[in-house]
């Protein structure tokens, strides 16, 4: 399945705060990727239209199975990513995290994926 990098950003958000089980409150993820619940509403819509999300109106918001197996994915690729960042480039591991979601969902997928492939390589 093909997933826009804003897409990847909202799964993870939702897959982060719902620990992959539990259903997440668009306030929440609001606050936890840094936008507007009116934001949270509109990619909430988009992601349901893909099946990657169950959500009620004024509900909670929740992972379907596709979208459990794709936010696993990208949050697989964030902890490689993260891991990099901490022993390659001495970030910090406070930083790691939000940077390697960042270098995920900012970067091209070409870059992002010759990264993840280093750090395989280099057992980053």
């Amino acid at each position: 399945m093909e997933l826009s990098h804003s897409n990847i950003r909202y799964l993870l958000g939702i897959y982060e705060l719902s620990q992959g089980i539990a259903c997440v409150r668009s306030a929440d993820l609001a606050r936890h990727i840094g936008v507007t619940k009116a934001s949270v509403v509109k990619m909430c819509a988009h992601l349901v239209e893909q099946g990657l999300i169950t959500k009620e109106h004024y509900g909670a918001i929740e992972l379907t199975g596709t979208g459990i197996i794709e936010a696993n994915r990208a949050y697989t690729n964030v902890v490689i990513l993260e891991n990099l960042l901490v022993s390659q480039y001495g970030v910090s591991p406070q930083n790691a995290h939000a940077d390697a979601v960042t270098c995920l969902c900012g970067l091209s997928d070409e870059c992002s994926e010759k990264m993840i492939a280093f750090a395989l390589k280099t057992g980053s």
